[in-house]
């Protein structure tokens, strides 16, 4: 019986192929570069001006004398119609920043929603029947609805102030906010 040895490798090669993968990286190497000193960094998604834009119009409009206006922030979509979670997202923090005015009473988001899912809506509202309808199921004074669009490096979002029971406009706004990590991650995120 004859026995084999396998072949023994050399000590010098051992040591090459060990320090060969010790250097491999499993994705390459990207230097850290912090922000420069005195640049402001963009973090977040900036709508103050849009709901500073929206109050103005609000404390304009009389529409109750002396008491709070019921307000409806419905879901931002893309021109299409599409509800995307930055659009959900976007209505949200818009509402949000809403609630703080002593002017305005905010009709609860999930009132809304629940309007929107019993008429079948799952998606935005183009027309303005349906988008009266659920005004008037949910008690709003004004309803705030828009559409945001993607222009590459920026965002372009319409806000659009509808009063209720006529669907008078009341005013159409548009702000570009810059497209920063943020509102690309929810961009990118599907309904």
């Amino acid at each position: 019986m004859t026995h084999h040895r396998a072949p023994a490798i050399p000590t010098g090669v051992f040591l090459a192929l060990a320090l060969l993968s010790a250097g491999c990286q499993t994705s390459p190497a990207v230097t850290y570069v912090p922000p420069a000193q005195g640049i402001p960094t963009q973090r977040g998604i900036p709508i103050s001006d849009i709901v500073t834009d929206i109050e103005k119009l609000l404390h304009d409009v009389s529409l109750r004398g002396g008491e709070k206006i019921r307000v409806a922030v419905i879901r931002y979509t893309t021109p299409s119609g599409t509800s995307r979670t930055f659009g959900r997202y976007l209505s949200q923090k818009i509402g949000e920043r809403l609630s703080s005015d002593s002017g305005i009473l905010l009709i609860d988001p999930g009132q809304v929603y629940e309007a929107l899912h019993e008429m079948g809506i799952e998606q935005g509202l183009l027309d303005t029947k349906r988008l009266l309808e659920v005004g008037q199921k949910v008690g709003a004074d004004v309803l705030v609805v828009g559409t945001y669009t993607d222009l590459g490096q920026t965002i372009d979002i319409q806000s659009r102030l509808v009063a209720l029971p006529g669907a008078q406009q009341l005013g159409l706004f548009s702000r570009k906010i810059p497209k920063t990590g943020e509102v690309l991650n929810l961009i990118k995120v599907g309904p």
